[in-house]
């Protein structure tokens, strides 16, 4: 059945579609009318200021030429009749440094006087419109030598213009008003026409139907189509007839049926719960092992990668712990050598050479530890940590990367990151990083199996704050079979060799949940796969912020 307040007013709709195109019909003849004719405003304009700068540039020539700024004056003071005019500059070329240089000007009485122009005069050689003027400026030429000796700046008002486009709003106003109040009126008369017979076939049907009388027949009016409706309404009052006598033999059934039901429902209601119970108890303990394994799975690859960092750490400590015992040698022999007075210039200048090379070891493995150390603390405190802050994007993923460098640096695996290094955004640092681990260790793992020269791109786009990371590996690629359900718990083509099949469901929660995104994975068998993951960001425009 219909909902009554959704029902739509015939009447209303009559009086609707009538004045509704007979208003748009008038707001289409308006506003051609009035766009042509502002047109034809702009170009009176235009061609009004382009005649008198000409006019005026021609006056200019010879009292420019021979300085003669009593000439021109007399010749603008004669524009003072010409209302439109506001502004007049005459502007001369110096000819020794090609520099314009203010001549002559006009102004109308009621306007005072403006700036030169001279750094916008030559890009007023298209008409420049604002609201209430127009401005132009056209250069002097010479007669002889056609030479630009000169420019010519104009201003004309356009109050004029404006008064008649306004006049003609006023009177376009009024028309559609005219327009509304017939289209109304007409509205009215086709409204008593139609409405009256169809209201009186209505009334017929809803007295029927109060006094539930339907072996009654209701009246066809004398419209056709509305003849059709009433046989139809006539066909629909026997069924209806027909149908209580059935429905009243049917109840007496029901009602018998109903009594032996009801026991049974009331068995199998109970015996429904208990069971919907102990699925409930079941499923939880589901999620807590699920949410268990995923916790574990997180801590064990920060585990992987402290192990990592740490023997990573162990070289470059380790060459500067071996310099630096150089270096203690050294000055006990340097020492040795000025108490027994044998030193010399020679073995000085050796020793400081071999001092400031051994200085230069401990400081590159010094720093090189320590960016190891800070880069592994920047992504162990992300992959913890659940805040939104901001980050360089491009950055970001090589410290990611970095941390899994004693990972990868036992094969010949190439990772390209595409991403503009000035691209900053606001978002979860955390999830990001344990997505990017995890999509790598699964290249490391399942792409690349039986090689040790894959490639991976990680490229990265945001606009309209929607951040887009596109991951590819050129690898084996991922069946059909296994595709289709690769974000699920437990998947995974290594069972029984350490896989636990939580590594891709992880990064399908981190995105879905933590991020707000979604991510599609496209592969065929033998061509790589890609992961496409989107999620809302705030890109930060200035990256000092």
């Amino acid at each position: 059945m219909a909902n009554k307040n959704s029902a739509i007013s015939l009447k209303v709709s009559i009086t609707t579609a009538i004045v509704l195109v007979s208003l748009l019909s008038l707001i289409l003849s308006v506003f051609f009318t009035t766009y042509f004719s502002n047109k034809d405003k702009e170009n009176e304009a235009v061609y009004f200021a382009k005649m008198m700068t000409e006019i005026i540039a021609f006056n200019s020539r010879v009292p420019i030429t021979f300085d003669q700024r009593e000439g021109i004056d007399s010749f603008l003071n004669t524009l003072e009749t010409i209302e439109e005019i506001s502004y007049i500059h005459v502007y001369r070329t110096d000819e020794f440094t090609g520099e314009l240089e203010f001549f002559s000007s006009f102004n109308q009485k009621r306007h005072p006087p403006i700036t030169p122009q001279f750094h916008r005069i030559k890009l007023l050689s298209t008409p420049l419109f604002s609201e209430n003027y127009v401005e132009f400026g056209s250069p002097i030429l010479d007669s002889v030598t056609k030479e630009n000796i000169g420019y010519v700046y104009l201003r004309l008002q356009l109050e004029h213009y404006n008064k008649n486009m306004a006049q003609l709003a006023q009177y376009n106003i009024l028309i559609a008003i005219v327009v509304a109040i017939i289209a109304f009126l007409v509205s009215q008369l086709i409204q008593q026409r139609i409405l009256t017979p169809i209201n009186k076939f209505v009334k017929e049907i809803q007295q029927i139907t109060f006094n539930k009388d339907f072996d009654t027949k209701v009246n066809s009016p004398d419209f056709v189509e509305m003849r059709l409706l009433a046989d139809s309404v006539n066909a629909m009052l026997a069924k209806i007839n027909q149908q209580i006598a059935q429905y009243g033999q049917a109840e007496k059934e029901i009602t018998e049926l109903n009594q032996n039901l009801e026991e049974k429902v009331v068995s199998r209601t109970q015996a429904l719960r208990d069971s919907n119970q102990e699925l409930l108890d079941a499923l939880e303990q589901v999620h807590q092992y699920q949410s268990q394994v995923i916790q574990s799975e997180k801590m064990a690859s920060l585990g992987q990668m402290v192990a990592g960092v740490a023997h990573e750490v162990n070289t470059p400590i380790g060459l500067g712990v071996t310099a630096s015992t150089m270096l203690s040698d050294k000055i006990d022999e340097i020492n040795l050598a000025l108490e027994n007075q044998t030193l010399s210039a020679k073995k000085l200048a050796r020793f400081l050479s071999e001092s400031k090379e051994n200085t230069e070891i401990i400081y590159r493995n010094l720093s090189r530890a320590a960016d190891l150390i800070s880069s592994f603390k920047q992504v162990a405190v992300d992959q913890s940590a659940d805040s939104i802050r901001k980050i360089e994007v491009a950055s970001f993923l090589r410290e990611v990367i970095l941390s899994l460098h004693p990972t990868l640096k036992k094969a010949n695996h190439e990772i390209e990151v595409n991403c503009d290094d000035n691209l900053a955004i606001k978002t979860k640092p955390g999830p990001i990083n344990q997505i990017i681990i995890n999509l790598i260790m699964n290249s490391l793992i399942h792409g690349f199996k039986n090689t040790d020269s894959g490639r991976i791109v990680i490229s990265v786009e945001c606009k309209a704050n929607k951040c887009r990371i596109t991951y590819f590996d050129n690898g084996r690629g991922i069946e059909e079979k296994i595709k289709q359900k690769i974000f699920d718990p437990f998947v995974t083509t290594r069972r029984g060799e350490g896989g636990s099949g939580l590594g891709m469901h992880l990064v399908y929660n981190l995105v879905t949940q933590a991020l707000n995104g979604n991510i599609e994975v496209e592969s065929e068998l033998g061509e790589g796969a890609e992961f496409i993951i989107e999620f809302p960001a705030v890109k930060v425009l200035d990256t000092h912020d």
